[in-house]
């Protein structure tokens, strides 16, 4: 009599845990969250264009993470969901390495796009040359807030190459339209740099209480995104100190300290030369 083979029953496929469930789905949602989370943080860069700029580069390195988080995820979640065959689950978790995968070169390359976007090969760098340039911008931006934008730069560049009634025009012009824009991200720069024009070409002009005033109504301003980060343009109290007027400028830096508040000791190293009788290297700050 033959024995019947004994009975194999087949081995079940244990199914995935939740561990990897909801790894699976946090590594497809992590994408459609980054994009809100930029749209968010766009609109809140918009309204409050005075915020400074390390909060933004905090917000921003936020859906980096997510994104990292989502990649490495759905790269566990795909080798573990594929060894329980679970087809269905599988696939959430491959859809979602490939869009993590997807916003990690975006995020990686976006950067050297945006530079090379921005990139301009033929940009002046002679005073008349960035002057051309800046009055080109200014007759093709019409009125309302880009003219708002571009008499910036029409007024000091005007100012440096000595078309100083223009500069004049241009930085009155500025002034006056600001408080049409209080909460624009622009307000600060248009504050401090129509008081600057203006302030310069009172030296220039041998009027130093005037060069004084408007000195000081420069270091009133609010600040604004670049003057928060960089700090504010020093070429008038430069301007001041070789005229001699060093109290001026040092109640200047004073008023500066509100808002640039990471200056990095600058202002207590120039409060220093400026009472010891000498005159700061401002470097860049003569420029911004």
């Amino acid at each position: 009599m033959n024995e019947l083979p004994p009975v194999v029953q087949a081995r079940a496929t244990p199914k995935p845990g939740k561990f990897l469930r909801y790894g699976a789905i946090f590594s497809l949602l992590a994408p459609f969250v980054v994009t809100l989370v930029y749209i968010i943080l766009f609109a809140f860069m918009e309204s409050h264009g005075h915020t400074r700029m390390w909060v933004l580069a905090v917000l921003g390195m936020l859906p980096l993470l997510l994104i990292l988080a989502g990649f490495a995820i759905g790269i566990m979640a795909v080798v573990q969901i594929k060894r329980r065959e679970s087809k269905t689950l599988f696939g959430v978790a491959l859809a979602g390495l490939c869009l993590n995968s997807l916003f990690l070169v975006l995020l990686v390359v976006s950067p050297f796009l945006l530079r090379l976007a921005q990139s301009d090969k033929n940009y002046p760098t002679t005073p008349q040359g960035r002057l051309d340039r800046a009055l080109k911008k200014l007759n093709a931006s019409g009125a309302g807030i880009d003219r708002f934008y571009a008499l910036d730069d029409a007024a000091k560049e005007s100012f440096v190459v000595g078309n100083v009634e223009d500069a004049r025009k241009y930085a009155a012009e500025l002034l006056s339209l600001a408080p049409t824009y209080p909460n624009d991200w622009n307000y600060g720069n248009a504050i401090q740099d129509g008081n600057l024009v203006l302030g310069r070409i009172a030296v220039r002009e041998g009027k130093l209480e005037q060069a004084k005033e408007y000195l000081l109504a420069a270091g009133r301003s609010k600040g604004s995104p670049q003057m928060d980060s960089f700090g504010p343009n020093m070429s008038l109290a430069k301007d001041l100190l070789e005229k001699g007027e060093k109290d001026v400028v040092l109640q200047y830096f004073e008023l500066c300290r509100k808002f640039w508040e990471d200056d990095y000791g600058k202002l207590d190293d120039w409060s220093k030369e400026v009472k010891a009788g000498n005159l700061p290297d401002f470097g860049a700050n003569l420029v911004y």
